[in-house]
């Protein structure tokens, strides 16, 4: 199915009836696209509560047997607010009864929140004209909470291909045949296991922004915007913050080959961020690279001369963090010293413990632990073909006064992590960004 769009639109483009005028509009505007998944709807101002939200406040509240109807009318009260902007008929009242009817039969708290998503799909299959497919229809997980593939690809095969046209309620699974289960992903992985599956062209995720840019925007104003990037360098930057899809749907898009397209519900005429494997031939990218980073992580260095000469050093320092269950992050070596870095808070419960099974295990010369480290990723395929990259990053954080903790390039060529003190991680990213732009 070589010309079907899969989509996915977010909280906030269905957050009120204007808004999923406005994705109707979007849907509508290409008749490729012929899945679409979403969310809940999310909230108008800051102070309001999300109907996700809401539906878990009705459950606790049906729990601890306090009187919920208040929570119940609020609920009907934003849903009938939706479809009457959107003039249609839609029986509301039927679907609160239902609600509060699972809630009397003891459904459990994920199949009460995942109405939210379930009721919103129904609404726009009604406005667009389209069908309705259940996700639990779909999407199905073991007991093990793990995907069940076969099934899956069989359900979708079997009650989703059937339909031209249709709305699929992110957010939630089929968990063992007979229950609702939430899932971190919401929607994202929803909508990629589809795309997989009919084996789109592309999968569109609608957000509020552009699409990716080189930097993040709370720290440099207007930053410029990538048009194509790959699948690895997105990895590597979502590990540093960049949250543009979950790593589930991004994984399985990646491993399918289908492309990957964050666009604007605000700006629908911009072409977005296009991810795929490779980059297109006819791509000019007028940056070296992006730049993504997160504060707040601490290092251990271990000192001791000819180090290097040392059997299973790196198994021995690793062997005491996974006891704990703490990743490290990154490891530097040399010949007299061997660093890692960390950012689980257990390593503040257990530091004296860990620090003393590295010294009964290393008989180091020193350990010291220096903390408020800020790791800055620098990614991109360019990395390995711009001249003077390395140049260019260390002059601009040099002109900005910023010295530099430890220095880390992946064996890919496809990235190098700096480390700087946390008071200096703005000042970084603000240099960094002004380093990547070639001319």
């Amino acid at each position: 199915m070589e010309n079907v769009i899969v989509s996915k639109f977010g909280s906030s483009a269905l957050a009120n009836a204007e808004r999923i005028k406005r994705t109707a509009e979007i849907i509508k505007s290409d008749p490729r696209r012929s899945y679409v998944v979403v969310s809940a709807p999310g909230r108008i101002t800051p102070d309001e509560i999300q109907i996700r939200d809401l539906l878990y406040i009705l459950h606790s509240k049906y729990e601890s047997r306090e009187n919920f109807s208040d929570t119940l009318a609020d609920i009907q009260t934003r849903f009938t607010e939706i479809v009457s902007g959107l003039g249609i008929k839609f029986d509301i009242a039927a679907e609160i009864s239902e609600i509060n009817k699972n809630l009397l039969f003891g459904k459990p708290r994920d199949f009460i929140a995942s109405r939210g998503e379930y009721i919103i799909a129904k609404i726009l299959a009604a406005y667009l004209g389209w069908d309705f497919v259940d996700a639990a229809d779909v999407i199905i997980f073991n007991k093990n909470r793990v995907l069940d593939e076969v099934k899956t690809l069989n359900a979708i095969s079997k009650n989703l291909l059937v339909h031209k046209n249709a709305v699929v309620p992110g957010g939630y699974v089929n968990l063992e045949g007979n229950q609702i289960m939430m899932t971190q992903a919401r929607g994202d992985a929803t909508g990629a296991l589809i795309a997989r599956t009919v084996n789109a062209c592309v999968y569109e995720k609608w957000t509020n922004h552009r699409g990716i840019y080189i930097a993040d925007p709370t720290f440099v104003e207007q930053p410029a915007k990538v048009r194509n990037m790959t699948y690895a360098e997105l990895i590597e930057l979502s590990y540093m913050g960049i949250a543009a899809v979950y790593e589930d749907a991004m994984l399985l898009l990646r491993d399918s080959g289908v492309p990957l397209n964050i666009l604007s519900i605000k700006h629908p005429e911009d072409k977005g961020t296009l991810i795929s494997m490779e980059l297109p031939k006819d791509s000019v990218r007028k940056i070296a690279a992006c730049i993504s980073g997160r504060r707040n992580y601490k290092i251990i260095r271990i000192q001791k001369n000819g180090l290097n000469k040392l059997y299973g050093i790196g198994e021995k320092v690793f062997n005491v963090f996974s006891k704990r269950r703490i990743s490290c992050e990154h490891y530097i070596s040399g010949i007299y010293s061997f660093a890692v870095v960390v950012k689980n808070p257990m390593f503040e419960l257990k530091r004296e413990e860990i620090l003393k099974e590295l010294r009964d295990a290393i008989q180091p010369e020193k350990i010291t632990v220096e903390k408020d480290l800020s790791l800055i990723a620098i990614v991109g395929d360019g990395m390995g073909t711009v001249k003077g990259i390395f140049a260019r990053i260390f002059d601009a954080l040099a002109d900005a006064g910023v010295k530099v903790q430890m220095i880390n390039q992946g064996a890919d060529n496809l990235n190098i992590i700096i480390g700087v003190h946390d008071e200096d991680f703005e000042t970084s990213i603000k240099a960094l960004y002004k380093a990547m732009i070639l001319e």
